[in-house]
């Protein structure tokens, strides 16, 4: 019997601070971030499909803090782009299979 315990690709998480205004349009946070290998050459994927300069990619946040303060967690992933549906001969909703049957019984 052979396990095949993968580990999750790391994610690529970055940190903002609060930084001072130097100039009215100075940014009010900044921080750094780790881009994984792996996010890369996804959104690179994509760009290669859509054959574009630029693609959309997911941000979140999180607020955190630590000794040095307050903090927003931020992750960057390329962007979720669904499969093709394909369509279905069959109900795949049990709820939709149940109501079909009981259609088809009265």
């Amino acid at each position: 019997m052979q396990y095949t315990n993968s580990i999750p690709p790391r994610r690529s998480l970055g940190a903002l601070r609060r930084a001072p205004k130097t100039k009215a349009k100075s940014p009010d946070t900044l921080g750094t971030m780790k881009v994984q290998r792996h996010t890369i050459e996804a959104i690179m994927k994509q760009l290669d499909e859509v054959d574009a300069d630029e693609v959309d990619a997911n941000i979140a946040g999180w607020f955190n803090h630590d000794h040095s303060g307050q903090y927003l967690t931020v992750e960057l992933s390329p962007r979720y782009v669904p499969k093709q549906q394909v369509q279905r001969q069959k109900p795949i909703n049990m709820f939709d299979m149940f109501f079909q049957e009981k259609e088809d019984v009265n």
